[in-house]
């Protein structure tokens, strides 16, 4: 991630832009699975150079959020039954199948690649970016790696990129809905600056409060808000507490983030915090701040998330064009009443996500409304789930299962 340009391989998010607003205009009440096809599509291309990709990680990450998280097998939790030999294990077992699966994906994908490679055909990507690497300089540092270490660095990498996009976009339409005079005055720079097209990432010096959205949406719903977990390499004390080595430490994101002094009304979703000076987490130029570098909710020192670039690219675009396209807002008169907007309801996994909700969502004009249909990024709307009564071409298209048919939301095994 570090090593690729962003001009070359963030281009992916635009793209993928247009088709997630042609999706929400067609099927709004779908909205919770257009974010999470958007981000499976999204990291398809930027890993594979090709959306489809993204079938086989919505696939496979519910698997694994849940085999990670301390609300999944009681392994996790009792950790001594990982000794047990894997003939009589109930959980090494499934891992073990689980594995296969995973690594058959990640190796289809990287020769899905290589023969567009031979043929250069191959759309910039991380992929292409280390069959370049294998053709000019095959001991470069950080490219030494064979086959199956590159199928699984470019395939893990990608995991992530899904949940915890989704979850930031999830928390948006409800803070969108629970604080809707934020809503018109972040359209209101959106049109100033944008009046006639979408957002770019050129914009954004002139887009502090669409920043200071997305830096607030992800301190208001942290996807991670209890950390990753670390083991510490040696003893340490803090503040008062001793830290034994092989210690496994969590930095609790929903508290930090929570932090009085530092964040005044921490429950609060108050994008204003990062750019007005009466807040202690302004800083100056608003041309640059707020932006996503050294947030805590990314990590730290060498350890720190290394997609935050892609993350920016990703969310101040998309989040610049649904606010440029809708108006999202909760739905009035009874069905309102009988559909209240979630506070906090979020699954129990490691990377946290809002469930879906009904919302309204409406395009603002007409003359949006063409826009976004003339699009000819747009033409084919990249749809990536199937009903359960529509033929599949591949074992990694991803079916709604007919307990959820249409209008039901989809939930992604439980995901949402």
């Amino acid at each position: 991630m570090r090593n690729s340009s962003p001009k070359a391989f963030y281009g992916w998010p635009v793209v993928e832009n247009k088709k997630t607003l042609r999706r929400l205009l067609e099927t709004p009440d779908r909205w919770s699975e257009h974010m999470i096809v958007h981000c499976a599509r999204t990291i398809g291309s930027v890993a594979w150079g090709d959306p489809q990709h993204g079938s086989k990680l919505l696939q496979m990450v519910p698997y694994l959020l849940k085999s990670v998280s301390p609300a999944g097998p009681i392994i996790n939790k009792l950790s001594f039954l990982a000794n047990l030999p894997e003939a009589i294990s109930p959980w090494k077992q499934p891992e073990k199948v689980h594995y296969a699966r995973v690594r058959k994906a990640f190796w289809e994908a990287l020769t899905d690649v290589k023969e567009r490679h031979d043929k250069g055909l191959v759309a910039d990507c991380w992929s292409s970016l280390w069959f370049q690497a294998q053709d000019q300089e095959k001991e470069k540092a950080g490219f030494k790696m064979d086959w199956d270490e590159a199928a699984h660095a470019i395939g893990s990498s990608s995991f992530v990129a899904i949940a915890t996009i989704g979850g930031p976009l999830h928390a948006f339409f409800a803070a969108m809905c629970h604080y809707p005079a934020w809503q018109t005055k972040v359209q209101a720079e959106i049109d100033r600056v944008c009046p006639d097209r979408l957002p770019t990432t050129e914009d954004m010096p002139n887009l502090p409060m669409l920043r200071a959205t997305v830096k607030e949406v992800l301190r208001w719903r942290q996807p991670t808000p209890l950390g990753v977990p670390h083991v510490a390499m040696e003893d340490d004390i803090y503040e008062g507490y001793l830290i034994p080595k092989g210690a496994i430490v969590h930095a609790n994101h929903y508290l930090i983030s929570r932090e009085e002094s530092m964040f005044p009304r921490g429950e609060e979703f108050l994008p204003e915090r990062w750019i007005d000076p009466s807040y202690p987490t302004y800083k100056e130029p608003l041309t640059e701040f707020p932006n996503l570098r050294g947030d805590t909710g990314f990590g730290y020192g060498n350890r720190a998330c290394p997609g935050v670039d892609l993350t920016q690219t990703e969310l101040t675009t998309l989040l610049g064009a649904l606010l440029w396209s809708f108006n999202i807002a909760r739905h009035s008169g009874r069905r309102g009443d009988e559909s209240p907007i979630p506070w906090y309801e979020v699954n129990p996994f490691v990377i946290t996500m809002m469930k879906p909700f009904d919302c309204s969502i409406q395009v603002r004009s007409e003359a949006k409304r063409a826009y976004i249909l003339e699009q000819p990024e747009a033409q084919d709307a990249g749809y990536l789930i199937r009903s359960h009564d529509e033929p599949t071409t591949s074992e990694w298209d991803m079916v709604r299962p007919e307990s959820e048919a249409l209008p039901k939301p989809y939930t992604w095994e439980g995901l949402t």
